[in-house]
């Protein structure tokens, strides 16, 4: 059986009240559970969390108690209904949470529950409820048999709704999968007043397992070089330990001399900024390097960063490592000029240069740029968008974190090192198999889009395809749900490619949304009030990111003549 644990927060007492009394729960969209449950599964709520903020490591939530909990039986599986149910959905006249679902005999218990498992809220569900007041929505565990009396089952305890104190020995929880290690790095960015979406980190962190080369797009101030560094420090690499390293790039980069070095006058090789992690991550290949282009796109990409675009497509796996063409040449190792050079850096550099061979980017080595775009700001070519995975920051919701109920403890980082990264292939070939069935389906899915796209020559090519495969793979690893999965690769591998003014640009992106939307929900060009249309399904909260963004594309397109995913 599956059971649904939603932590109940403060600032949604009024709504939990609503749904106890009236057998109805719901989420919002982008906060639906990643597995599916159904008629016969059981709902716990929980509450009033006795240790301050919930947001506390495994160790700590286990020392506490909550004040209330409930449960009952699902009756109807989640499906999206259109009418104002709850309290501040009637206040608001708006439909906030759409995905909703039924349940009954409903049993409630008003008084302090202990955590750690010395109660008969197991440590497997009191995890539960951890994570779920983390992510701020539901999360579901398969159980082997449910812990509380079912209303059906005789009792001889005084009161049939009690839980019966346990004398079995507290079991730990169960090993943390994937999920559940980046709902921790959530949690530490949260800690420290930066609320990220769970499905962002999720696809942010199987886009670095693809391939070492992410771009974060957004308006300016939405949190993309801070996710960076937070996510980076989440897994134990800072600043002070040389395994993050902030590079601003500047308007006048017009080669690669200011990341990877140049030779003066004099012979000696002046390192680039890009040099010293890249030695650190060589000579320290356990654990996890990240760099961060801040502003990217402020020069030609293809300019400063042509050599790294091209030495990254060579990567290819040689026995258990991953290994690539060479990116920093013997001469270029001995011939280094060594003044400014950390202590660690510079032994580094001293053990390489005695191991004799040229070096490549190291499999340990994560290179995020974030960009901007506007007038101050470069396009980027297909060349750079080919070698990438694209992750646009476009839902903001400045509600988010004002109802915490109390100020977040400081959160300690994971020591999560490359074991946490490391991809466990290079090519398709790596990958068949184990995931055949994963990678036929993201492939036909693929083809099916190259139909549209071949309206204005856009078709992906095999590059897209098998990293397309990898994300999806390792995606599914980190919890995303097969739709969600399908979502990012069209928003981070096929859109972002999309750009022009001619007709068939605007053939291709009607023909996308028929597709994706569905042929009566899209109306005809000719339609006298198509843009009107179009801007209403742009802020459809219903509607998915996806058609979202191509009705913005669109929009684009029939006021300037010109569109792009970048500019919409």
């Amino acid at each position: 059986m599956k059971v649904l644990i939603v932590y109940v927060g403060q600032g949604s007492i009024e709504n939990y009240e609503h749904g106890l009394q009236n057998g109805v729960w719901g989420f919002k969209p982008n906060k639906r559970p990643n597995v599916e449950f159904g008629e016969g599964d059981y709902i716990l709520f929980g509450r009033d969390f006795r240790g301050g903020s919930p947001r506390l490591p495994a160790s700590e939530w286990i020392k506490h108690s909550v004040g209330e909990i409930a449960w009952a039986t699902i009756t109807s599986k989640l499906e999206r209904q259109n009418g104002l149910e709850w309290p501040d959905e009637k206040r608001s006249g708006q439909v906030i949470y759409p995905f909703r679902f039924t349940f009954g005999e409903l049993q409630r218990i008003k008084r302090d529950i202990r955590l750690s498992g010395k109660d008969q809220l197991t440590p497997e569900l009191a995890e539960a409820l951890r994570l779920s007041a983390i992510t701020n929505s539901g999360y579901v565990r398969e159980l082997v048999k449910w812990p509380f009396n079912s209303p059906q089952s005789p009792t001889t305890s005084p009161n049939p709704a009690e839980p019966k104190p346990s004398h079995e020995p507290v079991q730990p929880p169960r090993q943390a999968t994937t999920g559940v290690v980046l709902i921790e790095i959530e949690n530490f960015m949260a800690a420290r007043g930066f609320a990220f979406c769970t499905h962002v980190l999720r696809a942010f962190y199987a886009s670095l397992r693809a391939k070492p080369f992410v771009i974060l797009a957004g308006n300016s101030g939405t949190g993309k070089s801070r996710l960076v560094r937070l996510f980076a420090e989440a897994s134990g690499a800072t600043v002070e330990n040389g395994q993050f390293t902030m590079i601003p790039v500047r308007p006048d980069w017009n080669d690669g001399s200011e990341l990877l070095g140049f030779f003066d006058l004099n012979g000696e090789f002046i390192p680039g900024q890009f040099i010293a992690p890249l030695l650190l991550a060589h000579y320290n290949p356990a654990k996890s390097f990240f760099v961060c282009l801040d502003e990217m796109n402020l020069a030609r990409v293809e300019h400063y960063f042509s050599d790294f675009l091209s030495i990254i497509e060579s990567r290819r796996k040689v026995g258990s490592s991953i290994t690539t063409d060479p990116i920093l040449k013997e001469s270029q190792l001995q011939k280094m000029k060594t003044t400014g050079l950390s202590e660690p850096v510079l032994e580094a550099l001293i053990y390489l240069n005695g191991r004799l061979h040229p070096l490549g980017l190291p499999e340990n080595l994560y290179v995020v740029g974030t960009v901007n775009m506007d007038e101050t700001t470069q396009p980027f070519s297909r060349k750079v968008l080919d070698r990438a995975n694209t992750i646009e920051f476009n839902d903001i919701d400045l509600l988010q974190g004002l109802d915490e109920e109390a100020v977040a403890p400081l959160v300690p980082p994971l020591d999560l090192g490359q074991s946490f990264f490391r991809p466990e292939f290079t090519t398709l070939h790596d990958l068949l198999p184990t995931h055949r069935d994963k990678a036929k389906q993201i492939a036909q899915t693929i083809s099916d889009l190259n139909q549209d796209l071949g309206l204005a020559g856009f078709e992906v090519g095999y590059r897209v395809r098998d990293e397309a495969i990898s994300f999806a793979v390792y995606a599914s690893d980190a919890g995303l749900s097969d739709e969600e999965v399908n979502e990012a690769i069209v928003l981070q591998k096929i859109l972002p490619r999309v750009h022009g003014s001619s007709p068939r640009v605007e053939k291709l992106l009607m023909s996308l949304l028929r597709r994706l939307r569905g042929e009566s929900d899209v109306p005809d060009e000719n339609d006298p009030e198509l843009t009107q249309k179009l801007a209403a399904l742009r802020v459809d909260s219903e509607a998915s990111a996806i058609v979202r963004k191509i009705a913005g594309m669109l929009i684009l397109f029939r006021e300037e003549n010109f569109t792009s995913f970048w500019l919409a």
